[in-house]
This record gives C-alpha cells, sequence and structure tokens, in this order.
C-alpha cells in the first residue's frame, strides 16, 4: 500500500481526526416533532437548520456521530464545477435542465457561506477558485465545449492555460468564487445550532424499523409528521433506490505538503486526480488527494487506486509522510442526476435524498433546500430535474446493466470461487470470505491471531460483502453497505448488524 501503512484508528480519515469534538445525546424514549430526519451528515443537517428557520420543529437521529460519516470522509469541495458533467448534462437532458442543475449547484455554494457567517461556525472556511485541467492538447477542445456551455448556462468559467499545479497544463477550466472548509467541523457546528425550542439532536441512535409518522430506535421512538431518509441511500427497500443508483468506493489520502496550493484541482483525464489543501492552526499544509473510483469489496482494485494517487502525489509534489488514508462511497444514479424528493413504500412517503456522484457537498446543500420546499408545499423549479419520482430506464440503462453486471460477476468469478474452507488457511493480518459447515462467512485473522467471523450475507438484501483493506471493514458491492468487524453497521442501507459466527 506504497509506504508507511497507517493504523485502523488512523483510517478514520483526516478531517474525523482533525476535528473539534462534538456531541449529542442518544436518544432514549419517545419524542414528538414535526419533522424527523434520519442521517447527521450534510443534506439531513442542512435540512434540519432550514426547516427550523421556517418554524418547524425537528429531530435529527443520527446512527453514529454527526458530521463524521460520508460528509467527513469527503474532500470537501464547495463548489458548482464537476469536471466535465454540463455539456453530459445539456446532451441528457437539454440546456434548461442542464441550468437548474447549475443554478442548485452555485445557490448551495452560497447558502453555504451564509450559513457559517449567520451561524459563526469555525470551519475554515474559505474563497477559492476550483480547475479541471487536462495535460493532453487533444482533450482541450473537450474543455473548450465545456466552458462554452457552462458560460452560456450562467456559470462563472473561464478557460486558462496556466495554474499553479507545479507541471504545465494544456488547459483547465477555472470556476470563481468557491468555498473550501473543515466537512466534519462545519456539519456538527451547524448542528449544535439545532437543539431547543422543540427541536433535538441524537447522536449513536440507529434507526432499525420505521413506520408512517415515526421511526425508532433501539433506545426510543420519534413520532413526526414527516419522515425524510438522509442516509445517503435510503435505508432498507424505501422506494427501490438501491436498483436506480449504485455505489463507487473512492480512495482519498491526506500528508504534508511543502508546495502551496491555493485552489481546488481534478483531472479531466482518467486516471482521475483531485487535490486540494487545508492549512492547520500551526501553519501546516495538508494536501487532501482523491483518485479513480473502484467497487466496494475488491480489495485488489483498492489497493492499486491508492497505490497511484500516492505515486502521483509524490511524483509532483514535495510530501512528507502520508498521515492518513481512507475509503469513501458514492453512489450515482442511472441517468447522473440526483434523485431529490418524495418517495412512496408501502404506503408511507417519505422524503429522500441520494445519487450525488461524488459532488454531495453542494448536492446535498442543494438537497436540503429543495426538501424544505417540499415539506412547505412550496414549487422548486430544480425539482424539474432532481425529481425522485423519475424512472426511464433507456436513460444510462446501459451503464446501470453494466453496473450490475460487474456485481454478479464479483459474486460468481470472484469470492465465491476460491472460498477458503478453515480457519488454519487464514493468515495474520488477511480476510477471507470462507465456506464452513455450510455458511458463508467474513473471517479477518488479526495481528495477534485472533479470528473475526460474520457472516458474509449482507442484511440487507443478500449479497456476498467483499473486504476493505485499508479501512477493516467488510462492504457489500451490490448496494454499498459497511459493515465492521464485529458485524456492526458501518453505512446503510443495511440497518441490521452481520451475524457473529462462532471461530471454531
Amino acid at each position: 500500500m506504497g509506504s508507511g501503512q497507517v493504523t485502523l484508528g488512523e483510517s478514520r480519515g483526516y478531517w474525523n481526526a482533525t476535528a473539534t469534538t462534538t456531541e449529542f445525546p442518544a436518544l432514549g424514549g419517545e419524542q414528538n416533532v414535526d419533522i424527523a430526519i434520519v442521517g447527521g451528515g450534510i443534506v439531513g443537517v442542512t435540512t434540519a437548520r432550514l426547516l427550523k428557520d421556517r418554524g418547524w420543529t425537528v429531530a435529527l437521529v443520527e446512527a453514529r456521530r454527526v458530521g463524521r460519516q460520508v460528509t467527513g470522509q469527503s474532500t470537501a469541495k464547495v463548489t458548482s464545477q464537476h469536471g466535465l458533467l454540463y455539456q453530459t448534462l445539456e446532451e441528457k437532458f437539454g440546456e434548461h435542465r442542464a441550468r437548474l442543475y447549475g443554478e442548485a449547484q452555485e445557490a448551495a455554494v452560497r447558502l453555504i457561506g451564509d450559513l457559517v457567517e449567520r451561524h459563526h461556525i469555525h470551519c475554515d472556511l474559505t474563497s477559492s477558485q476550483a480547475y479541471t485541467y487536462t495535460l493532453d492538447s487533444d482533450q482541450v477542445a473537450q474543455l473548450e465545449k465545456e466552458v462554452e456551455v457552462t458560460r452560456r448556462l450562467g456559470l462563472p468559467a473561464s478557460l486558462v492555460h496556466e495554474c499553479e499545479m507545479p507541471f504545465e497544463i494544456a488547459a483547465a477550466i477555472r470556476f470563481d468564487q468557491q468555498l473550501q472548509f473543515h466537512p466534519t467541523n462545519y456539519v456538527a457546528g451547524l448542528a449544535a445550532t439545532l437543539p431547543g425550542t422543540g427541536s433535538h439532536v441524537f447522536e449513536n441512535s440507529r434507526v432499525i424499523e420505521w413506520e408512517p409518522n415515526r421511526v425508532i430506535t433501539d433506545q426510543g421512538v420519534v413520532n413526526a409528521r414527516y419522515i425524510v431518509m438522509a442516509t445517503h441511500l435510503p435505508l432498507g427497500q424505501v422506494g427501490a433506490y438501491y436498483s436506480r443508483a449504485f455505489p463507487n468506493a473512492e480512495p482519498v489520502i491526506a500528508a504534508r505538503i511543502n508546495d502551496d496550493i491555493q485552489g481546488m484541482y481534478l483531472s479531466a483525464a482518467e486516471p482521475s486526480y483531485s487535490i486540494r489543501c487545508h492549512r492547520q492552526e500551526s501553519g501546516d499544509l495538508y494536501a487532501i488527494v482523491a483518485g479513480s473510483t473502484f467497487k466496494p469489496g475488491h480489495p485488489d482494485e483498492e489497493q492499486h487506486q491508492f497505490e497511484a494517487i500516492e505515486e502521483w502525489l509524490r511524483k509532483n509534489f514535495v510530501v512528507g509522510p502520508v498521515t492518513h488514508r481512507w475509503v469513501n462511497e458514492d453512489y450515482v444514479s442511472m441517468d447522473n442526476a440526483p434523485l431529490v424528493g418524495w418517495s412512496s413504500s408501502m404506503g408511507a412517503d417519505y422524503l429522500v435524498a441520494t445519487g450525488f456522484a461524488g459532488w454531495g457537498i453542494s448536492n446535498g446543500t442543494a438537497a436540503a433546500m429543495m426538501l424544505c420546499d417540499l415539506v412547505d408545499g412550496i414549487e422548486n423549479p430544480w425539482l424539474e430535474l432532481f425529481d425522485s419520482k423519475r424512472f426511464k430506464p433507456l436513460i444510462g440503462g446501459r451503464k446501470f446493466l453494466k453496473e450490475s453486471a460487474s456485481v454478479a460477476s464479483h459474486l460468481v468469478t470472484g469470492y465465491l470461487s476460491r472460498k477458503l474452507s478453515s480457519y488454519d488457511e487464514l493468515e495474520r493480518g488477511k480476510a477471507a470470505i470462507m465456506s464452513i459447515e455450510g455458511h458463508n462467512i467474513a473471517a479477518f485473522r488479526d495481528e495477534d491471531g485472533a479470528i473475526h467471523a460474520v457472516s458474509a450475507v449482507c442484511t440487507h438484501m443478500g449479497c456476498i460483502v467483499g473486504w476493505c483493506e485499508n479501512d477493516r471493514c467488510w462492504d457489500c458491492p451490490c448496494h454499498g453497505s459497511r459493515f465492521a468487524l464485529d458485524g456492526e453497521v458501518l453505512h446503510g442501507p443495511a440497518v441490521r448488524p452481520l451475524k457473529v459466527m462462532k471461530a471454531l
């Protein structure tokens, strides 16, 4: 995995390791509010804040820690520039809907700035420029087309031929008046403004059941008029979004850097590299680098991508040891546009937001704005594109079938074809899917020789999980659920843990 293998504790990620401690109580007993919001990431917390501003009482219920899951594992770019997406959106949906997408992203960038100022949130918010660049002269025409499209859509784009990167570029798209921040401190800081006057924030409270007007954890219940599923992918089978959006895993590393990089950068060509920096109070500058995505539960692909981004970082910058490595996940919808709005499931209506395709900071904030309008019965023009009830299998259908085939291939020719049958075959520091006495078992032998064994069958829909080497957890390649070594759910849509198996 390159130099300096980090420990499991450090694999939490850079942002969580450097975050200010903010704690909230667990849910206990019974609470009554207007809106129950499941999930304490940027969608849930922003939705809660906006709804409270409009006079609603809210209860935010987070399974683990507020702001420390997907949002806290992101690169934290606050930008409306999403690579070369706008020309794709215009081709698929037309100029009008592509403009709606851009308007939503720009509004989200501005809202984040406003919320930080209004609530005095200490999250290292700084203004920045966002760049998508190419080294290939043959790709310049594609960048020129993206600039033409984005400027026509009203976005702050320009084409440049120089930037702060320590190598020559052929061209780059620059978006001005963008932002970057510390995501965990932003979300936790915003959540801290919520409690009081009938509103609540609860941590370490996993929702395991939900009904039309209430959510249920092991320790308590929230009764509400509406329920918002702000859980990255709706829990369980709500809306069947697991069949409309597929998961991608993304490798991210952090290292102290000597180069002074002010902007946010993304390479237009594959393999993709993303970099932005964060200056700590000590003055040390850290680079946050992400690479090309891979399918969850594929350790070979995972290792290759981690090696690739570290090699790229060291080749182009003067850096110290890699201090943090982590894996983040996101979902991509069938047609590449997010899914936001009402979702019917077994006779109940829930509000949902998913499918942000790696751009969850701006899309998540824009989704919160749309969800609030839906609660208030206000027509939001952005929903013409984002509507969660759209289902057009011909748009993006081939791509979705390809992803499904990839998962099936993983199950048939991957883990299922090379199962071990005895714990004695498992080396220290290694994990495997095993077949023992007719059971599919996910097992890991730690460095002390102890076996950690759980059922390999995902509790969401029965797929066989795969191993995440860096984070030392079990990931479902089908729908993105993540589980700890002891089977605890780290990330939905699953809500039930993997069954602990006896280490024979």
